[in-house]
């Protein structure tokens, strides 16, 4: 089953729920904005209601593989975080749309949800409150994926069943896949040139 779910959970992943609400608008995202297929870029481009829908399908895109694979396949944890990393693979670089995608944020919520939910709540109050205070999506995007392996590693705060120190090394790997996806947002936030929220296109 492991070897099926991999593919599968890569291509739920990977479908392009920004390129598809922009497509019924008559939109290319991928030329709009900052051209990312992600939550913030449908925000920016489409307005809040395709925004928000665009995140949290893209939640549930990889939460759902995720969850499947933890509690009804029986999969051991290395082989349930691989596929949740698949789902995230899929949606940063989609087969649908050449490869290109988003980065990951809204998905590494999702398998985050399923994983280690504790963690989750803490990181994403943190990173909420530094995008209100700054504005910067990308700023709280990138402490919130950086946040998960350090609280992890300092407060166990894991599924209540058991702690493994497996869940650190996948927070580990996230937050290297989300700073990776984010390394042109944080040369603009090094530069103060990278875009606040709810500033207009110049």
């Amino acid at each position: 089953m492991f070897y099926l779910a991999l593919p599968l959970a890569y291509l739920m992943g990977a479908f392009p729920t920004a390129y598809v609400v922009g497509k019924r608008n008559n939109i290319d995202i991928t030329k709009e904005g900052s051209g990312n297929v992600g939550g913030t870029n449908t925000l920016r481009v489409l307005g809040w209601r395709a925004g928000v829908t665009v995140a949290l399908v893209d939640v549930l895109k990889a939460m759902l593989p995720t969850l499947i694979a933890k509690h009804y396949l029986g999969l051991e944890l290395w082989q349930v975080s691989l596929v949740a990393l698949a789902a995230i693979i899929g949606h940063n670089w989609s087969i649908f749309i050449g490869f290109k995608g988003g980065k990951g944020i809204a998905c590494t919520i999702g398998v985050s949800l399923v994983l280690f939910p504790q963690a989750l709540i803490i990181a994403l109050l943190i990173a909420v409150a530094v995008i209100a205070l700054t504005r910067y999506v990308s700023l709280g995007s990138i402490l919130l994926t950086v946040l998960l392996p350090v609280l992890l590693l300092l407060g166990h705060y894991t599924p209540l069943e058991s702690y493994d120190p497996s869940y650190v090394l996948f927070a580990l790997a996230l937050a290297a896949l989300a700073v990776y996806r984010h390394r042109g947002n944080i040369v603009r936030l090094l530069n103060g040139t990278e875009r606040k929220i709810g500033d207009k296109k110049k």
